[in-house]
């Protein structure tokens, strides 16, 4: 509507630079009054992000050979740049000459003849005469004053929109859903209603239709729906503390969907553990589903049922995605999804596990590991943390750490310092420079050379990875937790340093058993009060002594899981082994412990 855009020019072969400005000028008669001169830029690249690169002119200025050659013979498009001033895209009138060549139709509520373009924007907003409303008006006022003054208006359907938690309209959320999640909700300005409530009593009950825009729509919605939330699930955007942010997220997303179907999750445990991890890769695999609706956990050849099951089944996750999953990718035992060092892990650069979908399975199984609260996966890198939440790859701080390639990282490590290469070192660094399309190192661009090498080892070399893991945690819901609460990405992807579990904080989970005996209760089953005093004491002792995996390990098959939990029950029972009912959170030992005797 501003005269720009797309034009299909037909220049001869002997046209020179005078001649291609006044056929441009044709097009686009807004470049007639650009100074300060105007290059040709065409596009270069792909994966769905290109860039801009300049025509460099000849001599003479632009020739149609010139151009002809630069756009394939007329089959890429070039782009017309302004060096230094900008061109005014305010929308033009319908009789501009920019629109002289479009074809024209005319619109049957007004009358007026407009551009075809122009046209489907008129018909959304175009209204009748004055004079054919005032009769509609008066012929039916004589209907509206019989009809019930008060009758309500039809409730206004919504849905939520799985990425963003927001209640749209039906008519709007398939427009919403395709550009959410890649930029950051918009705050609603409670002005914006007023201005609606005010639009809509002026309207009054005359009976003419007041037509609202989109916008209108989902404001409308929003200020319906915003009324519904509690005060607790609005805490998580404004709660200080992290922990207590996610875990408010965590509870208001659970409690949207506690209605809803649940998920149902078989495992046979009498299969290979190959056939095991198949199934789970199978589940989170499925298209269309809610992952924040309850789980129900299935293990086939095991009595137990319950939240112990699913709390098995996130230690499992996790587990799988930081040691590797028993699938043969590569005549491999094992197939690991990131590599590295502790703190430093990345994806892997398999591209039949990117082809596969497996780190858009990744990242469902991260998430839905988060909303269920259970035990996160640390020791990611840094940077790799920094562009999976959003941030720019180019921003990514990276570590000589973070390249888990170790031909790579013997190459790129001779950049690093000021001693001289030699012919065989510089020989084997502009080999790497040139597969990579950078230029050969001289002693101006070493350190340049170094950070890009290292840059694009790990986080060059991995993007599509890192972007089917961004989408599997925005198909969990967590995007907006990440957007609007950066602090809790240490919560999400912890490091591997900080993801300890000590001894106060098992300790102060325990519900340690009455001392005191009941005379009350005859229960000759019943441990006598030396025994579960001995037995209690040795496992606060082995707590004490123990380190985080070991503690870990006992947490895991007190609950079934690595997390402890806020009650640890500890019985003392006749029995020969130590047992677990990890759905009630019981953990109970034999009575039959004693120390050797010396």
């Amino acid at each position: 509507m501003a005269g720009l855009g797309k034009r299909h020019i037909s220049l001869p072969d002997n046209s020179n630079h005078t001649e291609i400005s006044a056929a441009l000028t044709v097009e686009y008669p807004k470049q007639e009054n650009l100074t300060g001169g105007w290059p040709i830029y065409k596009a270069s690249g792909g994966s769905g992000q290109r860039k801009l690169s300049v025509i460099p002119p000849e001599s003479e200025g632009y020739t149609a050979k010139l151009l002809k050659s630069s756009s394939n013979n007329g089959r890429h498009m070039l782009f017309i740049v302004p060096l230094q001033d900008e061109i005014d895209t305010a929308p033009l009138p319908f009789d501009a000459p920019e629109f002289s060549k479009m074809p024209k139709s005319q619109c049957k509520t007004c009358g007026q003849t407009l551009p075809l373009q122009a046209l489907a924007l008129h018909v959304e907003t175009c209204s009748k005469p004055d004079s054919d409303q005032e009769e509609e008006e008066s012929s039916s006022s004589d209907c509206l004053e019989a009809s019930a003054p008060n009758v309500p208006s039809p409730p206004l359907i919504s849905e939520r929109c799985p990425i963003c938690q927001v209640m749209f309209p039906l008519d709007f959320i398939e427009i919403h859903a395709s550009a959410c999640g890649e930029r950051q909700c918009c705050e609603l300005d409670l002005s914006d209603i007023e201005a609606i409530d005010d639009a809509e009593e002026e309207a009054g009950p005359s009976g003419t239709a007041f037509q609202t825009t989109p916008s209108q729509n989902l404001t409308n919605s929003l200020s319906t729906s915003s009324s519904a939330l509690t005060d607790e699930e609005m805490d998580w955007k404004t709660v200080p503390g992290p922990i207590k942010a996610a875990d408010l997220y965590r509870q208001s997303v659970l409690k949207d969907f506690a209605s809803e179907k649940p998920l149902y999750m078989h495992i046979d445990l009498r299969s290979s553990i190959s056939d095991q991890e198949s199934m789970l890769i199978a589940f989170y695999k499925a298209c269309n589903v809610k992952w924040a609706c309850p789980l129900k956990t299935r293990l086939e050849g095991d009595p137990a049922i319950g939240e112990g099951v699913n709390r098995f089944l996130f230690s499992m996750i996790t587990q799988k995605l930081k040691c590797g999953f028993h699938l043969n990718f590569g005549n491999t035992h094992t197939t690991r999804f990131f590599d590295g060092e502790p703190d430093h892990l990345v994806p892997s650069s398999s591209a039949h596990l990117v082809d596969s979908d497996l780190f858009f399975v990744a990242g469902r199984m991260i998430g839905h590991c988060f909303l269920h609260g259970g035990p996160p996966l640390s020791g990611l890198s840094p940077a790799v943390v920094h562009v999976i939440s959003g941030g720019s790859a180019e921003t990514a701080v990276v570590e000589i750490s973070d390249c888990p390639d170790l031909d790579l990282l013997q190459k790129i490590i001779l950049l690093d310092g000021d001693s001289e290469l030699t012919p065989e070192e510089k020989e084997c660094v502009n080999d790497l420079c040139f597969s990579w399309d950078l230029p050969p190192v001289n002693t101006s661009n070493r350190r340049w050379l170094y950070e890009r090498l290292l840059h694009h080892a790990v986080i060059g070399l991995t993007m599509r990875q890192i972007k089917q893991l961004r989408k599997g945690l925005k198909d969990t819901m967590l995007w907006p937790l990440l957007c609007q609460r950066t602090d809790v990405l240490p919560v999400i992807f912890p490091r591997e340093i900080n993801d300890v579990l000590t001894q106060e904080c098992v300790l102060n989970s325990i519900t340690w058993p009455s001392m005191v005996k009941n005379n009350d209760d005859d229960n000759d089953d019943e441990c006598s009060l030396e025994d579960q005093r001995r037995v209690a004491g040795y496992l606060r002792q082995f707590i004490e002594n123990a380190s985080s995996p070991e503690l870990k390990a006992l947490v895991k098959f007190w609950v079934g899981w690595e997390v402890p939990t806020t009650s640890l029950k500890l019985e003392v029972t006749y029995s020969n082994l130590p047992k677990a009912s990890t759905c009630f959170e019981t953990l109970r030992l034999p009575s039959r412990y004693r120390l050797p005797s010396i």
